[in-house]
């Protein structure tokens, strides 16, 4: 329960500061249409040759071109979403300064760091990937280790993108000194005080129980319950998607010059850590 308190509060902090500059929402647009054409893009071909059970066959077998195409698919698409997500949290770090950020120029310096970014990318991608590989190939206790491991992977790089973007600094070095900058300081605490996934989860099973009803009321309630339901559901990822980024600025702020970001306070901070 003071899991889920603090979590709220963090995020009444954060979506005050998305209401302060509301053309934030357009990073995790961009970042969900990349998303989607890169899908596409992969999948396309495999539909127009109808190779469809041949690619099932393919990902039972785990063999080395398996591997690379899987993979490959992770890349580009880590790419993107990090891509979006630094431009994100770079524009939420000037807001939370009291400047008006400019999307463009987020993106503009976000891309001025590319070779880096890629890089970072690279780690992330096999990393996602290993885990989940193992994941799927173990039992019970083995998916317990692995959603561990993912937390504490999550936790170590936190930090990663601001100091690669804002600090102009490798990926290897950023990911040292986001371990740094947490354990030097409060914000490995902080992070693991709060999940807005956990808080998210449930905004959606609300929305379940909303809908749910609509399905025993006739077809065209059906059909109403699942657009009111599939249009709820990219909101809440949207809304979750760059609260989070906003978050990440904020850490940023709090762990590097040690003061308090607009829109949070030293007491949900105290709340945080405890």
């Amino acid at each position: 329960m003071s899991r889920f308190k603090n979590t709220w509060s963090l995020m009444k902090s954060s979506l005050q500061v998305l209401l302060q500059e509301k053309k934030l929402l357009i990073f995790p647009a961009l970042s969900g249409l990349a998303s989607l054409i890169v899908i596409i893009s992969f999948f396309t071909p495999v539909w127009i040759t109808g190779q469809f059970e041949a690619l099932n066959s393919l990902f039972e077998e785990y063999t080395i071109g398996t591997f690379a195409v899987v993979f490959l698919f992770y890349f580009v698409n880590y790419f993107f979403i990090l891509f979006f997500n630094s431009a994100a949290v770079i524009s939420a770090i000037y807001v939370m300064k009291g400047g008006s950020p400019s999307i463009v120029k987020a993106m503009k310096l976000v891309w001025t760091r590319k070779a880096a970014l890629l890089g970072w990318t690279f780690i992330a991608a096999s990393v996602g990937l290993l885990l989940n590989t193992i994941e799927n190939q173990s039992d019970k206790f083995g998916k317990i280790l692995t959603g561990f491991l993912g937390l504490s992977w999550t936790v170590i790089s936190f930090l990663v993108l601001p100091v690669l973007i804002i600090e102009k600094k490798g990926p290897i070095e950023s990911l040292k000194e986001s371990i740094k900058m947490l354990k030097d300081s409060w914000g490995e605490q902080l992070i693991g005080h709060f999940s807005f996934g956990l808080v998210f989860f449930f905004l959606a099973l609300g929305i379940s129980i909303v809908v749910f009803p609509l399905f025993f009321l006739g077809p065209v309630f059906v059909v109403i319950g699942i657009v009111l339901a599939f249009i709820s559901l990219i909101m809440l990822s949207i809304l979750q998607w760059i609260l989070q980024s906003i978050f990440m600025g904020a850490v940023y702020i709090f762990v590097r010059e040690k003061s308090l970001p607009s829109g949070f306070s030293e007491y949900q901070i105290d709340c945080a850590m405890k």
